[in-house]
């Protein structure tokens, strides 16, 4: 069964690059890596662009040089050599021909393309007054193939759900590249849509998605699915975005990712004073370490969030590790640990 999983992610994964990226590739670049994804039988999560520097392939666990005909290699040898026309050409195709029209993305160092995938940018950084203005001379692509798992958030949701139509105040905590991202993306669908296992009604939901990784929104749209009554404010910075959400779209949760800079704290209050209940997530190995982020020490002082969910890597990414009451600080009775 596992194998034929992996084996149906595979496929869906080879449709997905069909679509979404090749499209968005210069023609020589977009034809090798078309045969080095049917070549390959791993997930992927990044195509590698560098000017002057061997086209990459990579996941989790490992990375492939590609070949000028496309095979999938160990080393650099013989690696087709990414000429700065690839960038460029591969740019304009992402930008719609358009670079302008996604400056204000482009200036944080990434754009989003069809699909939800990501694509960050290296290049001479313009600054005006200590701020970001614009990337130019881009000389780096990096890919970030989205991989929306549809279920993931399966193993907390239980943790979650408080009754029929109210969830608990969470908190998830995670180290990098664990999940944390795609497990809230999954939450915020089936508390939209439902979930009928807990008898939990559809409600309301609303996701601030500041740096355009939950939703992945291109053009204002969702890219991923986060659901049937979901609204997002893309691009938004969470401490004005949560005000904004519970002003205008009157949600019954509120979905964020990663809070702990100053005026989150203020914004989350505002957010339970309206009666509005809250997902949200932080880095970090366990609640412990969350104790040294003034924003965050603060608001587990005052009892804000009712759970705490830990994810690990210890059997990959996402890993269930512990799940906290966060009315006394102790494990939930029953619930899942993978601590060691």
């Amino acid at each position: 069964m596992k194998n034929e999983t992996r084996e149906s992610t595979v496929i869906h994964q080879q449709s997905t690059f069909l679509k979404d990226i090749l499209p968005m590739l210069s023609k020589r670049v977009s034809d090798i890596v078309k045969q080095a994804v049917l070549l390959n039988d791993e997930r992927l999560e990044e195509v590698r662009l560098r000017a002057d520097k061997p086209l990459m392939l990579q996941n989790n666990y490992r990375e492939w040089f590609v070949g000028r005909d496309g095979s999938l290699q160990g080393s650099p040898e013989g690696s087709y050599i990414v000429k700065q026309e690839d960038i460029k050409a591969s740019l304009e195709l992402m930008s719609e021909n358009s670079i302008y029209a996604y400056q204000d993305e482009i200036k944080n160092g990434y754009i989003t393309i069809k699909g939800g995938h990501r694509v960050g940018l290296s290049g001479r950084v313009v600054t005006d007054g200590g701020s970001v203005r614009n990337i130019k001379d881009v000389a780096g692509l990096n890919i970030r193939i989205s991989n929306q798992i549809i279920g993931c958030s399966e193993k907390v949701m239980k943790y979650i759900i408080k009754n029929c139509t109210e969830i608990f105040n969470t908190l998830i905590i995670s180290p990098p590249q664990c999940g944390k991202t795609t497990i809230l993306r999954d939450i915020a669908r089936t508390l939209s849509d439902g979930y009928p296992k807990a008898d939990f009604r559809g409600v309301k939901v609303g996701i601030v998605d500041e740096r355009s990784e939950i939703a992945a929104c291109l053009h204002g749209i969702p890219q991923n699915n986060v659901g049937l009554r979901t609204d997002v404010l893309d691009g938004c910075p969470k401490s004005l975005g949560m005000a904004m959400l519970i002003r205008s779209m009157s949600p019954n949760v509120i979905i964020t990712d990663e809070i702990g800079n100053e005026g989150d704290r203020d914004a989350v209050h505002c957010v339970l004073n309206a009666g509005v209940k809250i997902v949200t997530s932080a880095h970090g190995y366990n609640v412990s370490e969350l104790q040294s982020r003034r924003e965050v020490l603060k608001m587990m002082e005052e009892k804000v969030f009712e759970r705490y969910i830990v994810l690990g890597s210890i059997k990959g990414p996402g890993t269930l590790i512990e799940v906290i009451d966060g009315t006394n600080m102790k494990p939930v009775a029953g619930a899942v640990s993978y601590v060691v």
